[in-house]
């Protein structure tokens, strides 16, 4: 993964926004945006409730070891790609993920709106 850019505003450092057109993208998947280490990931609804599928993308996104974040939606509504992410977006979350290097752990979890989690959803 590319280190993360920075803009300076006076005195404040905030993350850089990238344009989705610059952004990483696989068969039906692509980075929206990115915010620091939170990664936004529009995906297809064909594929939505195929754990292996975000698995790729997670090994595609996030290199072995290191602290990852990602948000998983669809686009149903087929809202322009772009952060900050629109509301027909951020209507459809799917799944997210989360890795912390300085932990030591790595968490997936289904949206409930899939109805695929058996137990703990988000």
């Amino acid at each position: 993964m590319k280190p993360a850019k920075f803009l300076v505003f006076g005195w404040s450092i905030v993350p850089a926004v990238l344009a989705a057109d610059a952004l990483p993208r696989g068969t039906d998947w692509q980075v929206a945006g990115r915010l620091g280490l939170l990664q936004f990931v529009v995906v297809a609804e064909s594929r939505a409730k195929e754990r292996e599928f975000y698995d790729s993308i997670v090994k595609s996104l996030c290199e072995p070891d290191t602290t990852c974040f990602l948000r998983f939606f669809t686009n149903s509504k087929k809202a322009p790609v772009k952060v900050p992410l629109p509301d027909a977006i951020l209507a459809e979350p799917t799944a997210m993920f989360q890795r912390s290097a300085k932990q030591g752990n790595a968490v997936f979890q289904w949206s409930c709106r899939t109805g695929l989690a058996a137990g703990n959803c988000f």
